[in-house]
C-alpha cells in the first residue's frame, strides 16, 4: 500500500548507551574464549556473556528506531525492525494535538497517565486520542507536520 507519510527517528541517546555495554560484553567473550584468560576471579561461564550480548543488541534493534507511517486509511508505528507495531485507523481517531512529554516520562514503549506512549528521543509527540476513550502519543521529531497530517485524514474520515 502506498504510504502518504513517512517518517524515522532515530533515538541517538538509546544507541550511544547501549554500544558501549554491547563492547564491554563483547570484549569478555573475547577476553574468555579467544584469550583463553578469565574475567575475574570468579567467571561466569561465557554463555552468560553471550546471553547478555544478544539481549542488549536485540534490545537495540528493537527501540533503536520508530517509523511513523501514514497510509490512506490508517496511521502505523513500529519500533527498530518492526516487531512492536501498531495501527490507529483514522475512522477511530476523535482528534489529534501535539503535546510536549514531561522527562519523566521517558522513552520506549510505556505506560503514561491516560494513556501509552511510543518514543525513542525528544519530548514531543502527537496525541491521539481515539473514540473509545484511549489515548496514545507518538513521539516525533516534527510534531507540527504528523499533526497536521493526521488532522487531514481526519478530516475525510468524520473526526477533527
Amino acid at each position: 500500500m502506498q504510504s502518504l507519510y513517512k517518517k524515522t527517528q532515530t533515538g541517538w541517546l538509546i544507541i550511544l548507551i547501549f554500544i558501549p555495554i554491547l563492547l564491554f560484553f563483547a570484549g569478555i567473550l573475547y577476553y574468555q574464549e579467544v584469550l583463553g584468560k578469565s574475567f575475574g576471579d570468579r567467571p561466569a561461564p561465557s554463555w552468560v556473556y553471550l546471553g547478555f550480548l544478544l539481549f542488549f543488541l536485540i534490545l537495540l534493534g528493537l527501540f533503536a528506531t520508530l517509523t511513523v507511517t501514514g497510509y490512506p486509511n490508517y496511521l502505523e508505528i513500529k519500533f527498530g525492525l518492526g516487531v512492536i507495531r501498531k495501527r490507529f485507523y483514522y475512522r477511530d481517531i476523535r482528534s489529534c494535538s501535539v503535546k510536549k512529554n514531561p522527562a519523566y516520562y521517558g522513552w520506549g514503549l510505556r505506560k503514561i497517565p491516560g494513556g501509552w506512549l511510543y518514543n525513542v528521543s525528544g519530548s514531543w509527540s502527537v496525541q491521539l486520542d481515539m473514540k473509545n476513550g484511549r489515548m496514545y502519543r507518538i513521539g516525533t521529531a516534527e510534531p507540527q507536520k504528523l499533526e497536521q497530517f493526521v488532522k487531514n485524514r481526519l478530516s475525510l474520515f468524520g473526526g477533527d
